[in-house]
């Protein structure tokens, strides 16, 4: 990764998309397109060029960060240091010029994948992030794919890193540059050298502080080496806060730090006599950090911090195993194979917690994050999992299967997940009369939407009913039932639409589509609702594109224009006329709907360009396979997403609309020259009248400026055609895009 081949150039619509997308998720993982032929893909494409850049520094600089501490244990010359120190240096400088950096970078042991083909490379499965960037050994190996030069040899680096990472104990890290000026730069050369002499020697007497378990404190020691306090005076201190956070009758004023580093460096910080350490190893409210989902639950994390850290506090990498094991994110994406051991773990704590005289609260509050993660695992991961007595057993892709022994508790959670997603799997298949539900199934239905026994009967008359004999939805018996379905709560939503938007019959998604309009209507807050929908789009089918993406979109925009419901009506697209909406829109919806785009954004982006790269391959085909989409589906989604971004505008939501408006108002463009049936001229320009309406919503003057100039070019749009316009279609289009609304 040399600094040769690190730069590149973006055109200025590529470096106005970047600037206005603050932050990026990666956890999208797509192979690319060869299509270059388009002036939206490569926009976009520019996009990912310019994300993969900040990327390659990230793993450079954490080679740099391992390989410097490494020299502890390993010495270097001096010279070769300073250069490594220097190198490390300039790529936090780089780093920096990331638009809205927010000046930190982390590091986390995650343990939920396997980083190689071996058993036990979970052991190596760490995870990089700045802002809502982030960077693992997967996203390396992509990255090597798309990046040839800059990319070369990027996983078996970043690899190294993390093993040196794991040999050193280091299971998280922190790294605060500051302001960005030269003094935190020299603040941080100045703590890289106090952690290698650290390394060197972590028992050295006179040098380290140690903890209130007794052992030796990385932050602590380096705490008092930075502010040049004697490490005798801040060891007497943390000897003093110690009976404060352990004794007997521990301080209330306290009771929110789970370290006495915590402690120590909160209430000196107020008095200024201690400046912050820019570099942070193993800090505990790191690994804590996704537990604080709720400020009056804070006290009791801290609770569990202090309980593995004074059981694990030697054990690193135990404390954080045990962590993660009672967080919810502990189980996203995590590998079937290592579901055993994470529960195992989880297992530990709950009979740790035992032993203490706040079990209940302890307990509850782990059971709390373990049931969290363990809801939101896909159903085909308890596809192979079975509860017997006191086991649990998973069964792997070669068929081999591992026991392990879980608490009582956590079984039962099993047993729930895996009975729930036998009964949705009956749900899908309700229309046929074959499937029937027993006493059991009710009783986890009951459960799982927090209703009675005697409401989890009705809720599956009431769907049952909504299908005819021969297995055909009818809306009217929907409608009539949506008290009911109401009844049941908003999570009914997601029971619904899940399981009965890929109706097989074209017609009975329709059907589904508008019956579900009716029920939308009804929600006094939408934002659950809206969650789903999107979650499902950029989240769940993130890989693919899926024909109830477009009935998510239609849904989405009903639940932000409520005033605009449309009652009985039979749609398949939004109105054109949701687009004059202002002052109907609900501040707070779109709040939450713009913190999910600034979380999600470059799903986001490479949804957009997997669909927009369909429909070029698509609209250059004349002949489709059965059940293959086709250009006008493919059009229509783009529709509803750009009616959808444009309601919610913000920073993702306009540069990908002057996109789409520079991708269909370009006569001249590959799309149009390619495009096999003329037909689609009439909806590819439907769209263009749609994205030119949304772009006027964000007001840019320069937008305003394209616009005209695709209304100049009116002849070479009807010299498209084949044959003369009879509709005068090009003509009707143009005066729609010059007026105001």
């Amino acid at each position: 990764m040399s600094d040769k081949d690190d730069s590149f150039k973006l055109d200025q619509s590529a470096q106005a998309l970047y600037n206005q997308l603050g932050g990026i998720d990666d956890t999208l993982r797509v192979d690319e397109s060869d299509i270059s032929q388009s002036s939206l893909i490569d926009l976009l494409n520019q996009q990912t060029k310019l994300l993969d850049h900040y990327r390659i520094l990230l793993a450079e600089a954490t080679c740099l960060f391992a390989g410097i501490l490494s020299s502890g244990s390993a010495p270097i010359s001096l010279q070769m240091l300073d250069q490594k120190i220097k190198d490390f240096l300039s790529a936090l400088r780089k780093i920096a010029e990331f638009p809205e950096f927010n000046r930190k970078i982390y590091c986390r042991l995650r343990g939920q994948q396997y980083t190689s083909d071996q058993s036990g490379s979970e052991t190596y499965d760490y995870e990089l992030s700045f802002n809502n960037i982030l960077l693992d050994c997967q996203m390396a190996k992509i990255i090597e794919g798309r990046e040839k030069t800059q990319g070369k040899d990027l996983y078996a680096r970043l690899m190294a890193a993390f093993q040196s990472l794991s040999a050193l104990n280091i299971f998280n890290f922190a790294i605060d540059t500051g302001s960005g000026g030269e003094d935190d730069y020299r603040r941080i050369d100045t703590t890289l050298r106090l952690l290698v002499k650290f390394y060197q020697s972590p028992d050295r007497e006179g040098f380290i502080v140690r903890d209130e378990y007794g052992q030796s404190s990385i932050n602590l020691t380096l705490l008092a080496a930075l502010n040049k306090v004697k490490p005798l005076a801040l060891q007497n201190l943390v000897d003093k806060v110690k009976p404060l956070i352990l004794g007997p009758a521990p301080d209330k004023g306290l009771a929110l730090f789970a370290t006495v580093y915590d402690a120590i460096f909160a209430s000196m910080n107020r008095r200024k006599d201690l400046k912050k350490i820019p570099i942070e190893v193993n800090k505990a409210q790191l690994l804590t950090d996704n537990l604080l989902t709720d400020p009056g639950r804070a006290a009791v994390v801290v609770q569990i911090s202090r309980l593995v850290l004074a059981k694990y506090g030697s054990s690193p990498r135990m404390a954080s195993e045990v962590i993660n094991s009672i967080n919810s994110a502990g189980y996203i994406n995590i590998r079937p194979d290592l579901m055993g051991s994470r529960l195992t773990r989880a297992s530990d704590f709950l009979e740790l917690a035992e032993q203490t005289e706040n079990r209940e609260d302890l307990q509850s509050e782990a059971l709390r994050n373990i049931e969290e993660g363990l809801d939101h695992l896909p159903d085909e991961m308890y596809d192979n999992m079975t509860v017997k007595g006191s086991e649990a057993s998973t069964l792997s892709i070669d068929g081999q299967e591992t026991t392990f022994l879980l608490h009582e508790k956590i079984l039962d959670f099993l047993s729930f997940f895996i009975r729930r997603s036998s009964i949705k799997k009956k749900v899908q298949d309700i229309a046929n009369k074959n499937v029937w539900f027993d006493d059991d199934d009710y009783e986890v239905i009951a459960k799982n939407f927090k209703i009675s026994k005697e409401d989890a009967v009705n809720l599956i008359s009431l769907l049952r009913d909504c299908f005819d004999f021969n297995g055909n939805f009818r809306r009217s018996f929907f409608e009539r039932n949506i008290p009911g379905f109401v009844r049941c709560g908003s999570k009914v939503f997601e029971f619904l639409w899940h399981y009965l938007k890929e109706l097989p019959l074209r017609n009975d998604r329709v059907a589904f589509l508008n019956a579900l309009q009716s029920l939308v209507s009804q929600f006094e807050q939408p934002k659950l609702a809206l969650n789903i929908l999107l979650s499902d789009i950029f989240d769940r089918s993130s890989r693919s594109v899926k024909y109830s993406d477009r009935n998510a979109f239609i849904l989405a925009t009903a639940l932000l224009c409520p005033s605009k419901s449309l009652g009985r009506s039979h749609i398949e697209l939004t109105p054109e006329d949701v687009l004059q909406s202002k002052e109907d829109l609900n501040p707070d919806t779109i709040d939450s709907v713009q913190k999910f785009f600034d979380q999600h954004h470059e799903k986001i982006v490479l949804k957009f360009t997997l669909i927009t790269e369909l429909l070029l391959k698509s609209s250059a085909k004349e002949h489709f396979a059965e059940k293959e989409m086709q250009p006008r589906f493919l059009l229509y989604l783009i529709r509803e997403m750009v009616i959808f971004f444009s309601l919610i505008g913000g920073k993702s939501a306009h540069p990908i609309i002057r996109g789409v408006v520079l991708e269909f108002g370009d006569p001249a463009s590959a799309y149009y020259r390619d495009m096999k049936n003329k037909e689609n001229l009439r909806h590819s320009l439907q769209l263009l009248q749609i994205a030119a309406r949304s772009l006027r919503r964000f007001g840019d003057p320069q937008d305003m400026n394209l616009l005209w100039e695709i209304v100049s070019n009116e002849d070479a749009f009807v010299k498209l055609y084949d044959e003369p316009d009879p509709l005068n279609h090009v003509q009707r289009v143009m005066e729609k895009i010059k007026k105001d609304d």
